[in-house]
This record gives structure tokens, C-alpha cells and sequence, in this order.
């Protein structure tokens, strides 16, 4: 089954116990960084920057999907700036969940990852790429829609929040060669029903800036009223971004060889009154996976006269093909 029918899937079946489930009025941490059994659809996301000591650049992401009762997956990427590549994997033999509070563990193959608190331990191998890393967040996390239960107005609902900059160092493994990496993260926790906000498609970019400022922005396929994002101070304070108060404009656009789909290639950003252009560091990153839906996914430069920063931005449901190559 694929991954777009399972959620479908699981939606059906579970609309008759909707109103039976307990659901927590409020994200509290650290307990809800662990496996929340009653929630239908949850992640756990990480992508992140990371630079050798010879100056070499590298984006990745690990990303772990649970969906109640269906699937357990993961995706993997790594994206080799200066060599213009993109490697990517996807597994669904994932191990159960570790169910203690406060925490998560997760393995697969070659893929693991644990932590909870704001300290994460990620290892994965992919593409000829060994990434072994530790992750110390260094900012409060950042609560969406003030940490409460978030109706979508096409359906379904959403907890989220953020941890965003978490300092990130380890190792590379290219062949036989080890680089010390360094870098910055970005983690992602969200959870509920879920499914129509997958099938409904997006753009998210999560934005780091040099002066300190971390900015998520994210607007929903055909749906303006679901614009939303949050900025958040070098001094650690996070203000609401409403739908007035950012615009994202796309610059151009980037048709996949692989699946023929067509995706957003660059983007113009405006915020507090202040202009930044976003440019993919490589242009083909995009997760033609075989049995979920086939995304854009990758790291990014940031650009503008008041500065200069880096960014991960996520492009979901602009292909409606899945079983890629």
C-alpha cells in the first residue's frame, strides 16, 4: 500500500473513533518529544547545514513517520553542495517505537536515531554517505498556534513545534574518508490527523539567518487562510507571523528529469519589512520515493541587503505521482 492510500486509509477507519480519542489540550515538554500512542499520524524531522573543516558543504534531513496501525518509515537525504549531488533513501522496516515519555528511539537498517530534550543522536548511512551526528539545542523550543491543538480549515488537526539552530557536530563518512562536520539543525515534532494536511500539499521553509534569527514560514496549496509562521530573535524571543505579515513569490521553477514534475526553484521573501531571495544550493532535490508521495526537499542559500543566511525548504504536493524511479 502506498503511503498517500494508507493515510486515506487510516482517516477512514478512524473517523468513527475521532471523538473517542484523548487528545492533550497542550504540547508539554519534555514528555511530548516521546511516542504518543493515541495520535494518528506523528513525526519526528530533522534537516540541517553542515560544513568540513576544508570548508565543504552539506544538507541533509532524517525523518521519521509513524502512522497508526499502516506504516512506519523513514526518509533519508544528504546533499553534497560542492558536487552538485543529492542521495536519498526511504525504509519501512522501522523498529517499534520506544513508548517511555520524554523521549524517542528509533531504528532501521542502517538508520537510527534517539534523544528527547533538546539532545538527539542521529546516524544513517545512505548514497556512499555515513552521517553520524550530535545535536544540543540552544533556544527554547518553539511553540506553534501557542502550543495548543490547531484545526485545518480543509480537515483535520495539528500540535506542533520547533527547535531550531540546534548546534550540530559529528562525522561525515565519504568511501573510506572521515570529515569532522559542524553546523547548525533544525527539528520539526508534529502530530495528529494529519492526513488531509498531506494530501492538501505545501511550501515550508525554514529559514536561518547570521543575525540570529530563525524564521519558519509555510502556506498550504490553494488555501491562504492556513499561511502561517514565526520568527524567532537572536535573544530568543519568538513572535506569530500572520498571513499579512510575510509574502513568499516564486522567481522560477525546476522540472524534474526523473518524474517530470515541476516544482518552485527559487523564491522572494518578505518579512518585517525586510527582502531576502532564497536560491536551492543544488537544484535536483527531489525524493522520488516508490511508495509515499514524491517531494522536494533541500538546502538552500538566503541572500538579501540586510543580510545572508541558509534555509531548508519543503515542497509537498506539487507532484501527484507516487512510485518514483
Amino acid at each position: 500500500m502506498s503511503f498517500t492510500r494508507a493515510l486515506v486509509a487510516v482517516f477512514s477507519a478512524w473517523f468513527a473513533l475521532a471523538f473517542a480519542i484523548s487528545e492533550t489540550p497542550t504540547i508539554v515538554l519534555p514528555g511530548d518529544d516521546g511516542f504518543i500512542s493515541n495520535e494518528q499520524v506523528q513525526w519526528w524531522y530533522w534537516t540541517g547545514h553542515l560544513t568540513t573543516d576544508a570548508g565543504a558543504r552539506y544538507g541533509f534531513e532524517v525523518c521519521w513517520f509513524l502512522v497508526l496501525g499502516v506504516d512506519q518509515l523513514v526518509q533519508v537525504a544528504v546533499t553534497d553542495v560542492d558536487k552538485n549531488a543529492f542521495v536519498y533513501t526511504e525504509d519501512f522496516s522501522v523498529t517499534s517505537p520506544n513508548v517511555q515519555s520524554d523521549s524517542f528511539s528509533f531504528s532501521s537498517g542502517q538508520i537510527t536515531t534517539s534523544g528527547g530534550n533538546g539532545t538527539d543522536r542521529l546516524f544513517s548511512v545512505v548514497g556512499g554517505y555515513k552521517l553520524d551526528l550530535s545535536l544540543q539545542a540552544t533556544k527554547i523550543p518553539v511553540m506553534h498556534y501557542n502550543a495548543s491543538k490547531h484545526d485545518y480549515s480543509f480537515g483535520g488537526y495539528t500540535y506542533y513545534y520547533s527547535r531550531t539552530s540546534m548546534q550540530s557536530a559529528g562525522t561525515l563518512t565519504i568511501g573510506d574518508v572521515s570529515h569532522s562536520v559542524t553546523g547548525t539543525s533544525w527539528f520539526d515534532r508534529q502530530y495528529g490527523d494529519l492526513q488531509q494536511a498531506v494530501l492538501q500539499g505545501w511550501q515550508w521553509f525554514a529559514i536561518e539567518l547570521q543575525d540570529g534569527r530563525d524564521v519558519m514560514l509555510f502556506d498550504f496549496l490553494g488555501d491562504e487562510s492556513e499561511k502561517y509562521g514565526s520568527i524567532t530573535s537572536a535573544a530568543d524571543t519568538t513572535d506569530v507571523l500572520t498571513a499579512s505579515d510575510f509574502e513568499v513569490k516564486i522567481l522560477s521553477s525546476w522540472t524534474s528529469p526523473t518524474t517530470g514534475c515541476t516544482y518552485p526553484s527559487s523564491w522572494q521573501v518578505t518579512f518585517q519589512e525586510q527582502t531576502f531571495t532564497v536560491v536551492p544550493l543544488v537544484e535536483n532535490q527531489e525524493l522520488a520515493v516508490r511508495d509515499s508521495p514524491i517531494y522536494w526537499e533541500g538546502a538552500c542559500s538566503v541572500t538579501g541587503e540586510q543580510g545572508q543566511g541558509k534555509a531548508y525548504v519543503e515542497l509537498n504536493g506539487y507532484c501527484p505521482k507516487t512510485g518514483g524511479k
